[in-house]
């Protein structure tokens, strides 16, 4: 069932720096101060618009990024599911990352919130209502369905009556700080810490990279162990060396496909009069068709 989506918290960088697009590109970077800020704001400007670019031929989200959900009504009964279940809700802009919250409006006007059901008909639970989540994989997006043998709750019939608000995208850069010796990831102000999209406890095994943290200032991979009540992550591996704002990785890396694609639409624009309309070069469709969202 289609919705409208919106995106209510940005990624929180673009998926190529600047200095690497213009290594790719083999530019000269100015060493005129004011020149060297047009060069910046310019190439910004082109990685900016080449995501935007890949992403929506890919129907994809690149970057971390919070997104929300409003549809009218559940969906109805649809041909694949009559005589199994009921039409799922499907999460544009794979790859899905987490469920924020699941809302609707019930009969009475009251706004409900729609608990998880991870038992997919193994056993029996008390509650009426809720979702199983098939969540996807890659380009596939994530689905929505209601609990074995049960239907979508009723609604009050107003506009925007059914709310879903979830994370979607690779991964995303966060600036965390980690003493030695420690498991307590501190990230002040980064998007998964935050109380409209903290790091939820469905997170447990996400990837964190992190600059500097491990053996003799190597980088530490490891992965979240747990996360307590107020988003607050512990590492399933400990730091051996304490770094301070230093920027980290959280989720899955970007594919390398993906951004050599970002890098040949960029260059392509730089090269290109801003009146020219054209679709994407074939090498740029080339390296993203395998990460393409044929869904949805």
């Amino acid at each position: 069932m289609s919705e409208a989506v919106v995106v209510v918290k940005p990624p929180a960088a673009l998926p190529v720096s600047v200095s690497d697009f213009i290594g790719f590109c083999g530019f000269s970077v100015y060493t005129d101060t004011t020149l060297a800020a047009q060069q910046q704001a310019q190439m910004s400007g082109l990685i900016a618009a080449a995501t935007n670019d890949c992403e929506r031929w890919c129907r994809s989200a690149f970057l971390t990024r919070t997104l929300f959900a409003r549809l009218d009504c559940f969906p109805g009964h649809s041909p694949l599911y009559e005589r199994n279940g009921f039409a799922a809700i499907l999460l544009s802009e794979p790859p899905f990352q987490a469920i924020e919250y699941f809302r609707y409006v019930d009969t009475t006007g009251c706004v409900q919130d729609l608990p998880l059901d991870v038992s997919y008909g193994t056993a029996y639970q008390p509650q009426m209502y809720g979702y199983q989540l098939e969540r996807g994989a890659g380009s596939v997006p994530a689905s929505l369905v209601p609990p074995w043998a049960r239907p979508w709750p009723p609604v009050r019939l107003v506009p925007g009556c059914v709310m879903v608000q979830y994370r979607a995208g690779y991964g995303g850069p966060a600036t965390v700080s980690i003493g030695s010796g420690s498991t307590k990831l501190s990230a002040p102000g980064f998007t998964f810490f935050q109380a409209d999209a903290p790091l939820l406890t469905g997170d447990t095994g996400l990837p964190v990279r992190i600059p500097g943290a491990g053996e003799a200032g190597a980088d530490l991979v490891t992965t979240v162990a747990s996360v307590d009540t107020d988003g607050n992550a512990t590492l399933a591996d400990t730091a051996a060396t304490a770094v301070d704002s230093v920027q980290a990785w959280i989720g899955k890396e970007i594919p390398g496909p993906i951004l050599l694609a970002i890098k040949f639409q960029a260059q392509f624009y730089y090269e290109q009069p801003a009146i020219v309309d054209q679709p994407l070069p074939r090498v740029v469709t080339a390296l993203l068709s395998s990460y393409r969202n044929l869904v949805s």
